[in-house]
């Protein structure tokens, strides 16, 4: 019954309206590394819908601002997902803290869907790739990893070197690209896509849920170690970054796992 609302509801989002977190330039980057490693039989198949467009011109979409309030409303969701205080999830936490709206639920349930990909309209398809890129990124992304004792977005005040900015934004884009100012996410994707495969492979065992608690065990240490109006800068930065880093490393690696199984 879930898989079938769920699907139905695919449909009337996709004919509603559409056009074309971590910011532009992780979610890029993150889908830039699944890219790199899908099968070529995944790829093959992803490229049947999205006739060879890079993964990572759809990393975004979920964000544009040029989506019809409706379908930014009927996805809004499905960018964050919950862990309670000790760090584990379940459909039942989901369903009582997000009303089943999350992103790890979003991804189970397009994993149903897909046993029937053959079934459904290459326009259904590719908005369901479009979606699955950008969620398999935030449910990584720090600011988007909430906790049923602590549910803060961090959309507090703050100054990073000076500027102001909030901890939410720091979190999408500066932790990151303040470090590598005048990168493409080519550049950085290649970076990052250097683990030897014995490594990949244990990053990424289990599956969604699993990932999910595995990131809040690693965030949780974080929530309280900045607070309103806290002056940020190098000390922020030295445990930011290399956070921030390796949580869009196993997005890359983990999405790619994600739509090789999709796809296969």
């Amino acid at each position: 019954m879930r898989k079938q609302r769920f699907l139905t509801a695919l449909l009337v989002l996709f004919t509603m309206g559409q056009a074309w977190a971590w910011g532009g330039f992780a979610h890029r980057t993150v889908a830039e590394i699944a890219e790199r490693n899908l099968t070529p039989k995944a790829k093959a198949n992803i490229e049947r819908y999205t006739g060879g467009t890079p993964l990572a011109d759809y990393s975004t979409w979920m964000d544009s601002k040029k989506n019809p309030e409706h379908v930014k409303k009927a996805m809004r969701g499905w960018h964050a997902s919950i862990v309670d205080d000790k760090c584990r999830t379940s459909q039942e936490i989901r369903d009582k803290h997000r009303n089943g709206r999350d992103a790890v639920t979003g991804l189970l349930e397009f994993e149903r869907v897909f046993k029937q990909r053959e079934k459904m309209s290459d326009s259904v398809v590719l908005f369901a790739i479009k979606c699955i890129v950008h969620m398999v990124g935030d449910m990584h992304c720090p600011a988007h990893i909430r906790f049923t004792d602590f549910e803060n977005q961090g959309k507090f005040p703050v100054r990073l070197y000076g500027k102001k900015t909030t901890m939410h934004s720091i979190w999408d884009t500066a932790a990151l690209t303040r470090s590598h100012r005048g990168w493409k996410y080519q550049d950085y994707a290649a970076k990052l896509d250097t683990l030897p495969k014995g490594k990949a492979k244990r990053i990424t065992r289990g599956w969604v849920e699993d990932w999910l608690e595995e990131s809040g065990r690693v965030v949780r240490p974080t929530i309280h170690k900045v607070k309103r109006g806290d002056k940020l800068g190098d000390e922020f930065m030295a445990w930011g970054y290399p956070l921030a880093e390796s949580q869009a490393q196993k997005a890359g690696y983990r999405l790619a796992k994600v739509l090789n199984k999709f796809f296969k």
